[in-house]
């Protein structure tokens, strides 16, 4: 099965994505996301790494875990500890809008803190 996509995913951008099938606590459904890879990592593989965007998980929040997405396009919180990735193709991205670099460095930040070592 193919699926057409002229859209090459760029870090920074936000994107709908499909995230079904999914199993478990996995995040669901068509929603939006935060891409976290290259274009040059898309364009060589097909694929593309993103960090789901969510209304919920509400312990994170308050933590100050997630990143907010300050965007008259998209509302909810970017959660940097669910790093995900998929054939943007298949998946049907399609870009929304482009975090700004100050809360994408948030971000970066958030989900370097789980592979980093203290």
């Amino acid at each position: 099965m193919t699926a057409k996509c002229d859209y090459i995913p760029e870090k920074q951008d936000i994107i709908w994505l499909d995230f079904d099938p999914s199993v478990g606590r996995e995040i669901q459904k068509r929603r939006p996301a935060l891409v976290v890879s290259r274009r040059e990592y898309a364009l060589q593989t097909g694929f593309v790494a993103v960090c789901p965007i969510t209304h919920g998980q509400q312990h994170l929040a308050e933590k100050g875990l997630l990143v907010p997405v300050s965007s008259d396009k998209v509302d909810g919180a970017v959660n940097p500890f669910q790093l995900y990735t998929f054939d943007f193709r298949m998946r049907n991205a399609q870009k929304i809008t482009r975090m700004d670099t100050q809360r994408f460095q948030k971000v970066v930040q958030l989900y370097q803190y789980i592979f980093e070592d203290t």
